[in-house]
C-alpha cells in the first residue's frame, strides 16, 4: 500500500472554500481512480492560521492520481493563495476497527 500527504496552512476565512473544493472536486475524482482506499483530512487545533494535513491511502499504485492532486493544488492556490507540500509513503500498517 502507498500513501500521500498534502500539508498546507490557510487563513480561516478560506476554510469553507477549500473544503468545498475538496468535497466537490477532489474526492469525486479520487473515487474514480483505481486503487483508492480512503482519505483523512485533519485540521490543527492551534489558534490562528490552521494547518491542514490530508493523507490518501492507495492499494497499489497511486500515480494514477498525480494529475488529480496537481489540479487540486492549483485550485488550492487559486482559492486560498497558499502552496502545499506533498510527501509519499509506503504504508507499513493500516489498522481499522473492522480488521482488529
Amino acid at each position: 500500500m502507498k500513501a500521500r500527504t498534502v500539508s498546507f496552512y490557510i487563513d480561516p476565512e478560506f476554510v469553507p472554500q477549500v473544503l468545498e473544493a475538496l468535497d466537490n472536486e477532489l474526492i469525486p475524482q479520487y473515487r474514480e481512480v483505481p486503487h483508492f482506499i480512503g482519505l483523512v483530512v485533519l485540521e490543527s487545533e492551534e489558534e490562528g492560521r490552521p494547518e491542514f494535513l490530508g493523507m490518501s491511502v492507495w492499494d497499489g499504485d497511486r500515480t494514477d492520481c498525480d494529475d488529480v492532486i496537481e489540479l487540486f493544488l492549483t485550485r488550492l492556490f487559486d482559492v486560498a493563495g497558499t502552496s502545499a507540500t506533498t510527501r509519499h509513503y509506503n504504508v507499513v500498517r493500516l489498522i481499522s476497527a473492522d480488521n482488529i
